[in-house]
């Protein structure tokens, strides 16, 4: 018997359900069953592959956990159940469907789809979610709408920053090169203006040798010019050979869309992304060839410069070897003099392409600034929605829970990137940390060691100079670059009222930290939720006054899979769809699935899940005889 979706889903406009579950290898080879897309529920005993299924739908869809631990636990437990199997699920709207499959191999690869993804939670996960502050941001972030959410709009925003850093980054350690080169340039002019004082009193003992001085000092200016030429010809072009080199290596691992799966059943909706892929391709090759005539144009411009510059040299070695016949001395000055000013012209040349790296930083962090501001905005309007969305659920589950959002409370992601643009530096990172952390945002300190203003530095933190200093050093590398898109996040707190005052989620026991949790999620009312036994840790009472309404309350407008030992979620919650799974000790296997009312399920609900027939004859004979009416 397989389940159909009834009319009353497509009147109410039930949105994309999880249809089947089919699995193939593993301890559940051979499971493939059909879901209604209002209330299914799993039963059986201990280790009959109830949280395995749940654990496979998430990792067949590529659901993401409350937590990166509990995600590299789901992932375990789905590989280890699913071996070298594959697991397909199909998911529709009642009328066009999208089947996904995966094996163990894709357990790297992006969600197979976009798509917002059923909210599926472990009995672990429910547990934990109150008590981590992570859980508690992803549970409140999963209410945000994806169509243009600030959370979507920072990503490029970052990535903007880390380009713009990386670039400034690479031109400060290009300054920092030069910088040190031109150390030298003052006592070099000194020196030239000693030998060009000797020279002159050189001249005057040899006033013979004026004319070919003359030309020699006609010479000089050009010969000087040619080396600079030469020296800036050969920057230039080896920086784009380089960058050529590079760039032909990025097109090498060109992407190709691949071929329409005819699986797919629809024309191939990939030939107009591939037919524009190839133009592009085409015009990055163009483009790799057009760079790579004027990387042949640089070197012709090379060798034309390199010969006049030879050429100018022969002519005044000519010039000075007339001199040296007449005077050894005097040539031996020139040339000292000839090579120190080609040394100064090429220093010279130098100081301008500092400052030309300087005004090219200047630009640069103006446009990082730009996104900065951009990016802070778009924290800020993320923080505003969610403080909205905590509006909403203290209202909707008011007076007994309250969620509240505390900006700019969190700072560990702060920390953390401190203490790994720190970790090797040779100081006492984390105490010092702790300070950073108390006297200044993450671009701030971030700012001022890209600046290196140690000055501003050490006078905040109460920092002798030369400990200033090896903290700016350390933020200056790779790992700070994290520095300048980290954010002082969100704290999210969930607070249940007990007596007569709220306390938070991480102070409560673990059934009051499920009760507080478990309505936030229901209150997903257009999204497939999964649970693995939500009853754990909860009592009765606000089993079937809190959990059974809510979860019978979504029937009609979205799916809930539930995983349960516990009688009153099917029954109360009048479930669509009821699958029995057993197993003979190797492998996991659906008994068997139905309707609420069919004889097998009523006969495995009151088996399973209430003790036996007999405690449920005891128990209905027990309650019929000491049930009062209200008027007794």
């Amino acid at each position: 018997m397989q389940c159909e979706p009834c009319g009353r889903y497509r009147e109410a406009g039930i949105r994309v359900w999880i249809e089947t579950i089919k699995i193939e290898g593993g301890t559940l080879d051979g499971f493939h069953q059909n879901f209604c897309p209002g209330l299914n529920v799993l039963i059986g005993g201990r280790g009959t592959g109830k949280s395995s299924v749940i654990e496979l739908i998430r990792f067949g869809l590529g659901a993401p956990a409350s937590s990166d631990a509990i995600a590299r636990e789901a992932l375990e437990h789905a590989l280890g159940v699913l071996g070298d199997g594959k697991v397909t699920v199909t998911l529709t709207d009642g009328t066009e469907r999208i089947e996904i499959s995966r094996i163990a191999s894709d357990a790297n690869d992006a969600r197979p789809i976009e798509m917002l993804s059923p909210l599926i939670f472990s009995q672990k996960e429910v547990e934990q979610i109150g008590a981590r502050s992570n859980s508690r941001l992803r549970l409140v972030d999963a209410f945000l709408s994806r169509s243009g959410a600030a959370s979507t709009r920072k990503a490029p925003l970052v990535s903007s920053i880390k380009s713009l850093t990386s670039e400034i980054r690479s031109l400060l350690a290009e300054i920092d090169e030069i910088s040190e080169r031109l150390l030298i340039l003052p006592n070099r002019r000194a020196k030239l203006a000693e030998l060009q004082k000797q020279g002159a009193i050189q001249s005057a003992r040899s006033a013979e040798l004026e004319p070919l001085r003359k030309q020699l000092e006609e010479l000089a200016p050009r010969t000087n010019a040619a080396g600079v030429r030469v020296a800036a010809i050969d920057r230039s072009a080896e920086k784009l050979a380089q960058w050529i080199s590079e760039l032909e290596m990025v097109a090498e691992r060109r992407p190709l869309i691949e071929s329409w799966p005819a699986q797919a059943g629809s024309i191939d909706q990939f030939a107009g992304p591939r037919n524009r892929q190839q133009a592009a391709l085409s015009r990055l090759q163009e483009a790799i060839d057009e760079f790579r005539h004027i990387g042949v144009e640089l070197n012709d411009l090379r060798r034309r410069a390199s010969s006049e510059k030879a050429a100018m040299d022969s002519q005044a070695r000519e010039v000075r070897q007339k001199i040296e016949e007449q005077l050894k001395g005097a040539s031996i000055l020139d040339r000292q003099i000839a090579d120190l000013s080609q040394e100064i012209a090429a220093l010279n040349s130098l100081a301008d392409l500092c400052e030309d790296r300087t005004r090219r930083i200047e630009s640069l962090r103006s446009k990082r600034q730009e996104a900065f501001d951009a990016m802070h905005a778009t924290i800020r309007e993320l923080t505003t929605e969610r403080q909205r969305i905590a509006a909403v659920l203290s209202d909707a589950l008011a007076p007994a829970i309250r969620v509240v959002v505390k900006p700019f409370s969190d700072y560990r992601g702060y920390q953390s990137a401190l203490n790994a643009a720190l970790r090797g530096s040779g100081l006492r990172y984390r105490e010092l940390a702790d300070r950073v952390v108390e006297t200044f945002s993450p671009q701030e300190i971030a700012n001022l060691a890209e600046q290196r203003d140690t000055d501003a530095i050490s006078s905040a933190l109460a920092i002798n100079a030369e400990r200033a200093q090896r903290l700016a050093e350390g933020l200056r590398g790779d790992a700070g670059i994290d520095l300048l898109t980290t954010e002082v996040g969100d704290e999210i707190g969930i607070e249940l009222l007990d007596g007569t005052s709220f306390k938070s989620t991480e102070f409560l026991s673990m059934g009051q930290r499920c009760t507080a949790v478990l309505p936030i999620i229901l209150q997903h009312t257009e999204r497939v939720i999964v649970l693995d036994q939500p009853e754990d840790h909860l009592d009765n009472a606000f089993i079937v006054g809190t959990l059974v309404k809510a979860v019978r309350s979504r029937s009609s407008s979205a799916q809930t899979i539930v995983a349960t030992h516990n009688p009153n979620i099917p029954v109360l919650g009048g479930a669509d769809w009821v699958m029995h799974l057993d197993s003979d000790g190797e492998r996991c296997f659906v008994q068997i699935a139905g309707e609420l009312d069919d004889h097998g399920i009523v006969n495995s609900i009151t088996t399973i899940m209430e003790g036996g027939r007999e405690a449920f004859q005891r128990r209905a004979a027990f309650y019929a005889k000491n049930t009062f009416s209200d008027d007794t």
